[in-house]
């Protein structure tokens, strides 16, 4: 197991180009998972999502609770949400995550493109969060 100074180095990924290019930095700090992602032409923060892993209300399995805090008129949350629900379920840790990806007059194919490249994002994350 990786002391703890080890878990506070963070990683960035990227992916996609142009307008639709992102990135994904990531801190393990040991008792949680803080991330900022941001691209487009105006990377911001338009938001941030918190998940809290808990047991299943049904009783089987793992649940989440999400708080989200959307800037006024910001949508940005609304990817970072399914990327904070499938880290802290998997994980079993609170994730914390900061968005902002603008792009002005986004086309339904470029829109399309950055939640591909936010699920692919958050794959590459877990994959190398669960190897710690």
């Amino acid at each position: 197991m990786p002391n703890h100074s080890e878990k506070l180095v963070p990683f960035t990924l990227h992916k996609g180009e142009g307008r639709c290019a992102l990135s994904l930095m990531i801190m393990d700090t040991g008792a949680g998972i803080q991330g900022l992602l941001t691209g487009g032409e105006k990377p911001h923060i338009g938001g941030s999502v918190l998940g809290v892993p808990r047991p299943s209300l049904a009783g089987e399995g793992q649940g989440v609770d999400l708080y989200v805090i959307p800037v006024p008129g910001h949508k940005d949350v609304e990817v970072a949400r399914p990327l904070v629900e499938r880290l802290a379920r998997r994980l079993n840790q609170t994730v914390a995550i900061s968005a902002g990806i603008h792009c002005d007059q986004i086309t339904d194919t470029e829109l399309s493109e950055i939640w591909r490249s936010c699920e692919t994002l958050g794959e590459e994350a877990l994959r190398l969060l669960s190897r710690k």
